[in-house]
């Protein structure tokens, strides 16, 4: 089963006790951030990790993913939320965006395959399908573990509504929405949990 957790940074006191309860790479992070809505979110990154994985060791990938042996989990966020996607049995990526106006076609000439601009620009309603993509895309390929290491308009998500094809591998995808947010799994396994579980800190 892979579980996706959710937490709210606004509320999260940047109180030393609460600090201290991150792995120690995290305290230093949240040190040389200066922005406080930022340090909020890693704060509450770190609370979140402490919190599923209590004092496992957390290294580095190749691409800078973090992994700990025998689990697989990744992070993201937007506004106040932070979200952790957990997986026992296979990689897993996330992504969470807030649905709101933007320059889609900009946005879009840069990241999109021509077959999802295409799509993207006969939609009724472009906001939504442009998340979508967008999402999916991102959750992807922090799934894979590359990030951003190869242009991500080579990827045509287009061609199947709930999963692609990759390197002779098929990677699933589950769509969540959080109030005007919406938020995004990928993985090989696709056990995902129905719903989002809430941390409180």
């Amino acid at each position: 089963m892979i579980k996706i957790y959710v937490s709210n940074s606004k509320n999260i006191s940047l109180s030393e006790l609460n600090i201290n309860r991150t792995a120690p790479y995290r305290r230093k992070k949240i040190e040389r951030i200066v922005s406080e809505s930022a340090k909020r979110q890693s704060l509450t990154a770190g609370l979140m990790l402490s919190e599923i994985f209590s004092n496992a060791e957390i290294k580095m990938g190749k691409y800078g993913k973090p992994y700990i042996e025998g689990k697989h989990f990744n992070l993201a966020h937007s506004g106040d939320f932070v979200i952790l996607a957990v997986s026992d049995f296979a990689e897993v990526g996330c992504d969470i965006e807030r649905v709101k106006a933007l320059d889609y076609e900009k946005t879009a000439k840069i990241v999109f395959h021509e077959n999802e601009r295409k799509i993207l620009s006969s939609a009724e309603d472009k906001q939504s399908l442009f998340f979508e993509l967008w999402t999916k895309k991102e959750a992807f390929m922090k799934c894979i573990g590359e990030g951003f290491h190869f242009p991500p308009s080579t990827i045509d998500l287009t061609k199947y509504s709930d999963k692609v094809l990759y390197k002779g591998r098929t990677y699933f995808f589950k769509e969540y929405m959080l109030v005007d947010y919406k938020i995004m799994l990928c993985s090989e396994d696709n056990a995902f949990s129905e719903s989002l579980s809430e941390l409180y800190f």
